[in-house]
């Protein structure tokens, strides 16, 4: 036993140098000797699926698991495997079981949440979600704390663009009661980390991420990627997008036009978008800091589940059925800008139906032919992927001079929506807008199916 042990811990030495080789010699050496070991069984089915071989990982890791059915960490394992391989009710069934035995494992908590929400259960997602985001984000004074590695990084690097956001947000909180005045201190805090990392590189790019030192992640480890505030919410009866739209009208449009793009103003009710915009305003969600344009994203997965957007899901399908009616919401963020910049990079998205809409009052905006969206006629190519068409600019800008691709500029407008082609390459028009917070230009994004694709 003692000898098998030492073998395994070898194996896991060689499994973090990236030796998938000498892993799979090790674990094969061990289950000679005895073919029952769930702990060269599981090592083993994770290298398999790491290179691809899932038939074989599966076999392995499902072995594991009856050997071993208290390890939690062996069903989350077996879930993500089974969530590769589209076995969406057995994947669920493994993410329940782990957290049977473990209820605060962040980890399989959002891995069910990814589960559901492929199973159209999106609601039911967004409470595992949550509860994940509470976890693993929730602050010091809560018991909130890192448990899933692949957020630490998060809390290591900041921009100053992200922490002069946040310094501006708890202001906005502490002014309305939403955060206790100790938060003051919070705020005292950031502004050193702020003023030391401007000290530390005075280029003017306030988006370049910074690596924190130990004594500043100490010194913000109280609030800073945190979730200090989250808005209470109750169910949103009534209705979110405008009744007085003219939805055959739009419908017959979107279906006409080549590419199909349809732009409405005055999209959402008053009292829906008053609801989401003070949500934006007031939960600390934005934990992702971009560093191309200094922007901040709010997603889906961590926080970004006001019920304005399901309604508003629910209306689309039932008024716009032609467009939404037979794509599932897949996925919905909302990004946050500074005064002035670039915005989003050129890209597109995978779905098949995306709409972008805007919630920032017309006043704040600087530039009247500014800051909207700028959409080409052409479509990333259906044998590209994700990586190809989502990050790879310079690639997205030769295609659209390959194939004579024209532009059409959307200008920012207050509640003006956009409903496109989610495979049309698009990017911001560079923007100004007004100083001070509430003047932050915000933008949602909500994607509806999957966009096709050739395998390669």
């Amino acid at each position: 036993m003692a000898r098998a042990e030492a073998q395994l811990t070898d194996a896991i030495g060689a499994y973090q140098r990236g030796n998938r080789g000498e892993v799979l010699r090790i674990c094969r050496a061990i289950l000679m000797r005895t073919p029952d070991d769930p702990g060269a069984l599981y090592v083993m089915g994770v290298v398999q699926a790491d290179a691809g071989e899932l038939c074989e990982a599966l076999r392995a890791l499902e072995r594991a698991v009856a050997l071993s059915p208290d390890r939690a960490s062996f069903h989350i394992t077996l879930g993500n495997l089974y969530l590769r391989l589209e076995r969406n009710a057995a994947a669920a069934g493994s993410f329940r079981k782990a957290l049977v035995i473990a209820p605060q494992s962040a980890p399989a908590h959002a891995n069910l949440a990814t589960t559901l929400k492929r199973q159209g259960l999106l609601e039911d997602a967004v409470v595992e979600f949550r509860t994940a985001l509470r976890l693993l984000r929730g602050s010091q004074n809560s018991g909130g704390t890192v448990i899933d590695p692949s957020q630490q990084e998060t809390f290591e690097f900041a921009s100053r663009a992200k922490l002069a956001h946040d310094i501006e947000q708890y202001e906005y909180l502490l002014d309305r009661g939403a955060l206790p005045p100790t938060f003051k201190s919070e705020i005292d805090r950031h502004r050193e980390v702020l003023a030391e990392l401007e000290d530390a590189d005075s280029n003017g790019d306030t988006a370049k991420r910074q690596a924190l030192t130990s004594d500043q992640q100490a010194r913000l480890a109280g609030s800073f990627n945190r979730l200090n505030y989250l808005p209470p919410e109750s169910e949103w009866s009534d209705v979110a997008l405008d009744p007085a739209l003219a939805c055959t009208e739009l419908q017959a449009d979107y279906a006409a036009l080549k590419p199909p793009v349809v732009v409405i103003d005055n999209f959402l009710t008053d009292a829906a978008l008053t609801a989401l915009r003070s949500f934006c305003l007031e939960a600390t969600i934005w934990f992702d800091c971009k560093e191309h344009g200094g922007y901040l994203g709010a997603y889906l997965n961590e926080g970004f589940d006001n019920q304005v957007l399901f309604a508003l899901a629910r209306d689309l399908k039932e008024r716009l059925p032609n467009i939404f009616e037979a794509h599932r919401l897949a996925q919905m963020w909302a990004f946050k800008y500074g005064a002035e910049g670039s915005g989003t990079r050129l890209h597109a998205d995978k779905a098949a139906v995306n709409l972008n809409f805007w919630i920032t009052p017309d006043e704040a905006c600087a530039d009247d032919n500014g800051g909207g969206l700028r959409l080409y006629d052409i479509a990333a190519p259906p044998e590209w992927h994700f990586e190809n068409y989502n990050h790879q600019e310079t690639a997205l800008r030769a295609e659209i001079v390959r194939q004579g691709g024209t532009a059409k500029d959307i200008p920012y407008k207050c509640n003006r929506a956009v409903i496109f082609d989610s495979s049309l390459i698009h990017e911001t028009i560079p923007y100004r807008f007004n100083e001070g917070y509430e003047n932050r230009r915000i933008n949602v994004t909500m994607l509806f199916g999957e966009r096709s694709e050739i395998e390669g």
